[in-house]
């Protein structure tokens, strides 16, 4: 067929090209990374686990406390020692000041710190998680509106086509030398290709607003995409699902919470061994029986000890409860790494085949041009009616979409893989 066909792509209703904004892949992937609210949200709570592993680690510290009380007698009270009454004083106030220190409290603050330190990891492979998926996200969104892109372009030619032979058939209906039926055929064939590109456009616009919504942009933002739907990609290596654990967050995330619920279990016996704790106490205020208003200081050290004796079992039923729950996220591990493995292979598989698709799509459009070249040189010299020629029009569209949806498919399968085995591209 026409190789030098040029393809006419004209957009209602958009701005000239100078005021769009040109965008390839990697720099619509950097726009939505830094947009994404998505990543911004899990940031904030990395952040949050940050400030709680500090907040726990001051348990380690002593603690100064400071409190004060006053206290009004409304009613008087006289107290009698003898022959000689004494009013007592309505005023009575206090301040004290205490520094305390956890000598050992069980193990419970070491272990709570380490927990807390656990869930600040699994705070940042989330965040890595959330950031994987944003990329996926935009690598199908991209390419989705650029394969969008390439087909209003391919409809717009088969429009142009099926004009063209129209408007040929039109001249010679006139001239006397073709029935109307063949203009009329040739005609509803026209109106439809005309209706396929409107709504290939709509899809288009479409695509193009959801392109714009990611990295934030008001959906009627002019867009150019630059890389096209058929750009070659360099396709990577085959990674084994094993090699791919280390670097999926999901499998991270998975051993951070075995380990968070060890602490657990520390934690659950720590609550019954012994705790011990010393301080100091300064106190300043009247006296507990204010005769006179005098006010005194009051120093005292002090230690207390606790030590659970008997409580019906409940420590050993606890941790029970906690290792059982142990045993769910080592049964949580396994299903993670088989469906880390599962993910990988089918990635590939999908990768490897719809790469081949290519191939076999871009040969079928080579075949549907050449029909369509020979059926419409056939019918102008009258060798064949207009029905081949019509049936090799709608083998040409077809061919050209399925070729334009293999590549998006192999664009997104790609994706997938790079996903799968934990690579950020």
């Amino acid at each position: 067929m026409r190789k030098n066909l040029i393809y006419i792509f004209s957009l209602v209703g958009t701005l000239s090209l100078s005021a769009q904004e040109s965008l390839t892949i990697t720099e619509y992937k950097q726009r939505v990374l830094e947009y994404s609210q998505q990543i911004k949200q899990s940031s904030e709570q990395r952040k949050s686990m940050v400030e709680a592993v500090k907040a726990v680690k001051t348990g380690f510290f002593p603690q100064i406390d400071f409190s004060g009380s006053y206290q009004y007698r409304i009613n008087d009270y006289t107290m009698n020692f003898g022959e000689f009454p004494i009013s007592m004083d309505p005023n009575t106030y206090s301040l004290e000041a205490t520094v305390a220190q956890n000598v050992y409290d069980g193990g419970a603050t070491y272990n709570r710190y380490k927990a807390t330190q656990i869930q600040r990891d699994i705070a940042e492979q989330s965040e890595l998680l959330t950031t994987d998926n944003v990329i996926r996200s935009a690598d199908v969104t991209y390419w989705s509106a650029s394969a969008q892109k390439k087909m209003y372009e391919v409809m717009t030619q088969y429009v142009e086509i099926i004009k063209s032979q129209r408007n040929l058939l039109a001249e010679r209906f006139n001239d006397g030398l073709i029935s109307k039926t063949d203009l009329l055929q040739i005609e509803a064939r026209l109106k439809d290709a005309e209706l396929q590109r409107i709504t290939s456009y709509k899809s288009y616009k479409i695509a193009l607003q959801n392109l714009n919504i990611l990295m934030g942009n008001e959906p009627s933002t002019p867009v150019i995409i630059v890389d096209s739907i058929s750009t070659y990609q360099v396709l990577p290596l085959p990674i084994h699902g094993d090699q791919a654990l280390s670097n999926r967050p999901e499998y991270s995330i998975a051993n951070l919470n075995i380990d968070y619920q060890q602490r657990q279990i520390n934690l659950t016996r720590s609550k019954y061994n012994p705790k011990l704790a010393v301080g100091f106490k300064e106190t300043w205020g009247t006296q507990m029986l204010n005769i006179d208003g005098s006010t005194m200081w009051n120093s005292a050290l002090y230690a207390s000890v606790s030590i659970p004796i008997f409580h019906w079992g409940a420590r050993f039923k606890e941790v029970n409860s906690q290792k059982a729950l142990l045993r769910s996220q080592e049964f949580a591990r396994q299903i993670t790494i088989d469906q880390i493995s599962q993910e990988v292979s089918n990635a590939w598989t999908n990768l490897t085949e719809n790469t081949k698709q290519i191939q076999v799509a871009e040969a079928s459009v080579q075949i549907a041009e050449e029909n369509l070249d020979l059926n419409t040189f056939s019918y102008n010299e009258g060798k064949l009616p207009i029905l081949d020629v019509l049936s090799a029009q709608l083998t040409w569209i077809q061919s050209y979409s399925n070729l334009i949806q293999s590549w998006l498919q192999q664009k997104v399968s790609l994706a997938d893989y790079y996903k799968a085995v934990g690579i950020r591209k």
